[in-house]
């Protein structure tokens, strides 16, 4: 049994656990939300012996599958092995525009340099000076988690405490040596 939550359902419920996937794609790339990366473990196969495939008996796969099952056996990860699978998927990940950017044009202040306290928004805004490229506060939320920058709590003006990463701009921009060098 697995619990979730159906499309447009409202409560988390059980539900038998009826398939498992199996695919092939072509490139690496292609895990596109961070989050959702359990179900799937990925990776690379750089060559399959065809014959001795063929001779394994899928009637013995099966039974051993389900000696295991009716054993008691745990086929569900722990939050161990949650973490190792994010890591070692990471490679298979698609790299947002959002984190591409964040990566070239920010970086993580020591403890020595000055840096800006900005939040998501204003950080997407400098970004959207120096380019055309659509970019979305959650994904660059995800990239600056990712990336480990620090979120810290503050408040601006004496208002409402506000969310604000420490983060230092690389200046000049760089993105300002691409935009010329396509000119």
């Amino acid at each position: 049994m697995v619990k979730y939550r159906m499309p447009y359902d409202k409560y988390v419920e059980e539900h038998t656990h009826l398939a498992s996937f199996v695919a092939s794609v072509n490139g690496n790339d292609f895990l596109t939300d961070p989050t959702g990366s359990r179900r799937f473990l990925p990776f690379e196969v750089l060559s399959i012996n065809i014959e001795r495939a063929k001779a394994i008996s899928m009637d013995n796969v099966y039974a051993e599958a389900k000696a295991l099952l009716k054993s008691g056996f745990r086929y569900w990860f722990d939050d161990d092995e949650i973490a190792e699978l994010y890591r070692e998927s990471e490679d298979f990940q698609v790299q947002t525009a959002e984190m591409e950017l964040l990566l070239r044009c920010f970086e993580k202040p020591t403890e020595n340099e000055s840096y800006s306290l900005m939040t998501t928004t204003e950080i997407l805004t400098y970004l959207g000076i120096y380019t055309h490229q659509p970019l979305v506060a959650k994904r660059m939320g995800e990239a600056l988690k990712k990336a480990g920058y620090i979120k810290v709590s503050k408040r601006r003006n004496g208002g409402s405490p506000i969310y604000v990463y420490k983060i230092r701009k690389i200046l000049p921009c760089p993105l300002l040596q691409t935009c010329s060098s396509q000119m």
